[in-house]
């Protein structure tokens, strides 16, 4: 495992998070991912968090007009859920990724998406650094 030397994920500088609400329409949650290069787009309804798009699955789509919530893939409920803040160790992120692909950033009380992690993040963040 890679000595991050303290770092956070908050050292990631990721961009800013956005949602759709299970109903936007696939055509709508595409283009929002190409405005922001996100491949990953998180699935709300209200402020629960259900599941995830990929960018992949969104321009394979042939209905655009079909509702997120109809396409995500939603979040395994059988494993425990583990909160990842702006605060916690990218020691911690990096083995989150040992079964996980990737991590939505959250605020401590798990209320706010504030970020989307994935792997290439931390091996990106780890080459800046020389580590």
């Amino acid at each position: 495992m890679v000595d991050y030397r303290g770092a956070t994920v908050e050292d990631l500088q990721l961009g800013p998070a956005f949602t759709v609400q299970k109903d936007t329409p696939l055509g709508v949650a595409l283009e929002l991912s190409y405005e922001r290069e996100y491949s990953y787009v998180p699935v709300v309804d209200g402020r629960k968090l259900l599941g995830f798009l990929t960018a992949d699955y969104l321009r394979e789509s042939s209905d655009p007009t079909m509702p997120a919530k109809d396409a995500m893939t939603k979040f395994s409920r059988s494993r425990p859920f583990r909160t990842i803040t702006p605060d916690s160790p990218l020691e911690d992120l990096d083995k989150f990724f040992e079964s996980n692909e990737l991590a939505i950033i959250t605020d401590a009380d798990r209320k706010f998406v504030l970020g989307v992690a994935v792997k290439e993040d931390l091996d990106t963040f780890a080459k800046r650094r020389g580590l």
